[in-house]
């Protein structure tokens, strides 16, 4: 990609995410995430109806009337983005595609956070962790964290989230939300995301692209794995072979839906072949629904 083809793309994604806010992402991301606790606002006038625990005696006493405690919901926030920037998601046939959504969705959620008055952050890892952008406001720093999440070259091309999770677990002491994306082709060490669940709110989304576990019918190809170069000659007009292919997807696909659900962790599968919005929509939806049980 060119340097003029990249800024063309940034601003179209920008273009693209900023309406997707007017339509009311933001406000669905607010709600699915509501603030740390409640801080004080400013005192005024009882009114029948009020509740009484929230009157000040103190300055009721003084005014010689009865004075009420305000508050507000205390909203801003640590939002972090983890993305994944392995071999996977540059290198293949598809790989663009998966990078390119990958973006589109980190623009919605760092656009929406910077709407709620959330502080953005970002962890871009490969088998280590390549950059860190600490958590900061304003617009020019959100246009850096999607400018960084579609153009960022790595030193690396392997995968191991658990560097980035360790990483976290270092430096952010304050309780944050935390997306990891990624195409899961490593799943995080167990034990490490289930400690970070449990002191931050944390949400996995999955980007995948569904041709690529499909073969085309073109007799012996050699291929070979993005992260790990390893050439293997198959025979493409191998019916079997493409069934084992889709099937071991489909397994894959399943083991990990499992494993995010046993641990309690939401997770949001992505296609690149579908508008992402309504999965973001629902998964909002999902967590407004089981904040008010």
């Amino acid at each position: 990609m060119t340097p003029e083809e990249f800024l063309k793309k940034v601003k179209a994604i920008d273009l693209s995410v900023r309406r997707l806010i007017k339509d009311g992402l933001a406000g669905q991301y607010q709600s699915a995430f509501r603030g740390s606790g409640m801080q004080f606002r400013e005192f005024r006038n009882y009114v029948y109806g009020d509740d009484i625990r929230h009157i000040s005696w103190t300055v009721s006493a003084r005014s010689n009337d009865l004075v009420l405690k305000t508050f507000e919901e205390e909203r801003e926030r640590n939002f972090l983005l983890l993305v994944d920037a392995s071999a996977s998601l540059r290198k293949g046939a598809w790989a663009q595609q998966k990078a390119e959504r990958l973006a589109e969705v980190a623009a919605s959620l760092a656009l929406s956070a910077a709407e709620a008055d959330d502080k953005i952050g970002m962890v871009i890892f490969t088998d280590q962790v390549e950059k860190t952008v600490n958590p900061s406001k304003g617009r020019t720093h959100v246009m850096r964290v999607i400018r960084d999440v579609l153009g960022y070259e790595p030193q690396s091309n392997g995968t191991d989230p658990d560097k980035a999770l360790k990483h976290i677990d270092r430096v952010l002491k304050k309780h944050s939300i935390i997306f990891l994306l990624t195409d899961m082709e490593v799943l995080p060490d167990e034990r490490l995301l289930r400690r970070c669940a449990q002191r931050h709110e944390f949400i996995a989304i999955c980007v995948d692209h569904p041709q690529e576990h499909e073969i085309p019918e073109i007799g012996f190809l050699e291929i070979q794995t993005a992260e790990q170069n390893r050439p293997v000659t198959v025979d493409t007009s191998s019916a079997s072979l493409r069934r084992y292919i889709q099937g071991h997807a489909d397994s894959r696909k399943m083991a990990v839906n499992q494993y995010f659900k046993r641990l309690g962790v939401d997770l949001v599968n992505i296609s690149t072949e579908e508008d992402f919005v309504p999965a973001l929509q629902k998964f909002f939806k999902m967590r407004i629904q089981r904040g008010r049980r």
